[in-house]
């Protein structure tokens, strides 16, 4: 199978690159800039907000990963975010119905939640895909409508459309930071704006490959975490402090994710395999591990 992967030099983008070329599929990476630390030979410079561009980058695939998108955070506007992010994903939604891809996958959010989270707007937990939804940033907008778009474009084409909604990745190396960051009682109450939950980024690239190669799926959004939160605490410790009133769907076992990925790992077969608790010990300590293990970031 022919996958093109867009935002191939972000933090998803290089592991997807390598998890779907050692499945033995042909990678056409691609992202605004240049980089050298792709796993494919194949990498395309491409400006996505060029719908141009985006044909001549996409003719010919069977597939299409896309996670090019500019991200949340202090770097750019709230216009400038909205305006990129619709503008691009409209134009990737366009030409894979105009070129006839049958399989889209793209990164949402946890954000379309209601990110951050407070107790009055949740209606249960664990969160599920059926949960309504609360934006509440231009970032988390674009993700919204973008599922929404995806809807009718599987409805004019009815081709395969997935959206992985992605919580806050990590990668192998940075669990050494999370007790400094999460873990006072100060930081689980700001961590709570997401349910304390996260993603190894191992975990997301395999959730994009297996979204790739699953088929009959339709228009389907999956949650992608973790199997567990970021905090040391029993997830029902947590709910009990922090969202006392919030209705269960269902008993919460052991340190589970409250960001529910059932649905992932029944249709889509997704068990994640990596969580700080391999990595460190619940005291922050390390755990006794191969030094490879902990800085694989720049493979």
């Amino acid at each position: 199978m022919k996958v093109v992967v867009t935002g191939a030099a972000g933090k998803i983008g290089r592991w997807s690159v390598r998890v779907i070329l050692g499945a033995g599929h042909e990678v056409i990476a691609s992202d605004r800039i240049l980089t050298e630390e792709s796993a494919s030979k194949n990498f395309i410079q491409a400006e996505l907000r060029d719908y141009g561009q985006v044909c001549q980058l996409l003719m010919g695939s069977n597939a299409v990963v896309h996670l090019a998108n500019i991200p949340t955070d202090v770097r750019n506007t709230s216009q400038a975010i909205f305006e990129n992010n619709m503008l691009v994903n409209f134009n990737i939604l366009e030409a894979c119905k105009d070129l006839k891809i049958p399989k889209l996958v793209w990164a949402s959010s946890e954000t379309v939640l209601g990110y951050p989270f407070v107790p009055e707007q949740l209606n249960y937990l664990p969160l599920d895909e059926e949960h309504p939804n609360v934006v509440k940033s231009s970032y988390a907008m674009a993700k919204l409508l973008t599922e929404y778009l995806s809807g009718m474009y599987y409805n004019l084409t009815n081709t395969q459309i997935v959206a992985l909604r992605f919580a806050n990745i990590y990668e192998p190396d940075e669990y050494i930071k999370i007790p400094v960051m999460h873990w006072n009682d100060q930081q689980k109450d700001v961590e709570k704006k997401n349910a304390w939950a996260y993603c190894d980024v191992r975990d997301a690239a395999k959730a994009c490959l297996l979204a790739v190669e699953t088929s009959n799926l339709g228009n389907q959004v999956f949650h992608i975490t973790a199997p567990d939160t970021i905090m040391p605490d029993l997830s029902q410790d947590l709910v009990n402090r922090f969202f006392p009133n919030v209705l269960l769907k269902r008993v919460i076992q052991g340190y589970e994710t409250l960001m529910a990925i059932d649905k992932a790992r029944k249709i889509l077969g997704y068990e994640p395999q990596y969580t700080w608790r391999n990595v460190l010990n619940t005291d922050g300590t390390l755990k006794a591990l191969p030094e490879d293990q902990l800085a694989l970031t720049n493979i």
